[in-house]
């Protein structure tokens, strides 16, 4: 279905015929660290360096990291890629640092979209003191592609399938608009309906403010450092992460 939606939105030229993209767009930085012998390995285990349709190679990155990369909280945001690899978990800020290594990696040209939005988005995994507690807008971010000059938005990899499918099964009388438990969509019964890629950068209720985009997650913590300084802070390391990863794993172990 992911496959379908992409190359009905958009159709991928060939990167290798087409005109040359700016290279800071394809280029490694201490957290995009795509020349981590794991990350290598992983490329070659999976066979993506060899593929030549580029909307086959973003789908099974795309998939890897939606799926394979269980959505959880750490006690850093500022984690190198083969780090969110080898933890096998990761949030907005941190998913889409290891789609971009790997994206650049297999030649796919893109960039750091951030943004904050609000914490309604953690209704029902944080109550309380946490709740009460937490940044009133954390920070989030997705993944764009470039290319003939235009830029497109990856997005609805930050949730793994195996989490919203429990979601789903909680709330099975929900077909609309879903805000709450670390997800901000509008179909919740049919996430993909609105597809994976998008021309114009899609915002949501939950989105309070557009930070614009970065060519790196490293320019973007260089930028906005208090997206780091948060997740050092002690309520956050103390309370919230470890508050939010108790309730995601609750709802995984329902039903």
């Amino acid at each position: 279905m992911v496959l379908a939606l992409l190359v009905k939105r958009r159709h991928m030229t060939n990167r290798k015929t087409e005109n040359p993209t700016p290279s800071q767009y394809l280029e490694s930085s201490p957290l995009l660290n795509y020349t981590h012998p794991s990350i290598e390995h992983l490329i070659g285990s999976r066979g993506w360096n060899t593929f030549t349709d580029d909307a086959e190679l973003i789908r099974e990155v795309y998939l890897f990291v939606r799926d394979e990369i269980a959505y959880g909280y750490t006690k850093s945001f500022t984690l190198p890629a083969s780090q969110v690899l080898a933890d096998q978990v990761g949030n907005g800020i941190t998913k889409s640092t290891l789609l971009m290594a790997i994206l650049r990696a297999v030649g796919i040209p893109c960039r750091f979209h951030a943004m904050m939005i609000s914490k309604v988005i953690f209704r029902g995994l944080l109550s309380g003191i946490p709740y009460r507690i937490a940044d009133k807008h954390p920070f989030r971010a997705c993944v764009e592609l470039q290319d003939k000059g235009k830029w497109y938005a990856l997005e609805g990899y930050i949730i793994d399938r195996a989490y919203m499918q429990k979601l789903q099964q909680r709330f099975p009388n929900q077909k609309t608009s879903f805000y709450g438990y670390g997800i901000a969509v509008m179909d919740f019964k049919n996430p993909e309906n609105k597809g994976i890629f998008n021309q114009k950068f899609g915002k949501n209720k939950a989105m309070e403010e557009d930070l614009g985009a970065f060519p790196t997650p490293d320019a973007f913590f260089t930028e906005v450092p208090r997206a780091e300084s948060y997740a050092k802070d002690l309520r956050y390391k103390a309370i919230i992460c470890g508050s939010l990863n108790r309730s995601i794993q609750k709802m995984r172990c329902s039903y």
